[in-house]
């Protein structure tokens, strides 16, 4: 097949992919210490998910910050915080809190030249969702206490030690958005978030199904399927 046409099916495959699974990250009110009661505010501003179009799977992504050496990316979520199935997922605005299941994706894969390290990115997917779901996002952290995105710590999901939260606070190498989620016991948590549509290959799938791996090489094109909400 003609390199230009299989680059404009993959092209024209994508932009339908995106465009019928749309999410946008919502930036809430600033918090206060006493919102739920005394002390039982956390600081900075809360932020949910919401699906504005379509259905798809919701992932939290590293934060990639050096593209060449992977001992380079010292604020990765396996290194930041407890990635294991059942410790992190997404939290309803009424305060149910839903795990995980463990499903990864790669998001990200390349090495830069033959010196360099593969650098990786890896997604861990919070849940399924459908048009009009608005969620917030929980982790758990290294000392094994939970924080969220949304509400107060009158709501178990925000341990005694979630301080802070904000959203789009810069974005890593791969210019993805950033969110973060502080405790005091053990630091900053930093994320970013990406959707896949219902039904669609995962990222890198759909490369294969088109090119093939060596028709991917001969053209030049990267291992990396990264959106932004």
């Amino acid at each position: 097949m003609n390199k230009k046409l299989m680059f404009a099916l993959w092209f024209g495959l994508c932009v339908c992919a995106s465009a019928a699974f749309q999410y946008e990250v919502i930036k809430g009110p600033q918090g206060n210490w006493n919102d739920g009661g005394p002390n039982n505010g956390v600081y900075g501003n809360s932020f949910t998910v919401k699906v504005t179009e379509g259905s798809g799977s919701i992932y939290i992504l590293d934060k990639i910050n050096n593209l060449y050496s992977m001992s380079g990316n010292g604020e990765l979520l396996s290194l930041r915080a407890n990635m294991t199935p059942g410790n992190y997922g997404y939290v309803t605005q009424d305060g149910t809190a839903v795990a995980g299941d463990g499903t990864t994706i790669t998001t990200y894969e390349e090495q830069k030249s033959q010196w360099n390290d593969v650098v990786t990115q890896t997604g861990y997917k919070i849940g399924d969702f459908s048009v009009g779901d608005e969620v917030g996002i929980w982790v758990t952290n290294l000392n094994d206490k939970t924080g969220a995105s949304i509400l107060d710590k009158s709501n178990p999901i925000n341990s005694a030690e979630m301080n802070y939260r904000q959203a789009f606070v810069g974005t890593d190498a791969l210019g993805n958005d950033l969110f973060e989620l502080t405790f005091t016991d053990d630091g900053a948590i930093f994320f970013g978030v990406y959707g896949v549509e219902s039904g669609k290959p995962l990222p890198g799938v759909l490369v294969t199904l088109l090119l093939g791996s060596a028709a991917l090489g001969a053209m030049g094109m990267k291992k990396r399927s990264v959106a932004q909400a």
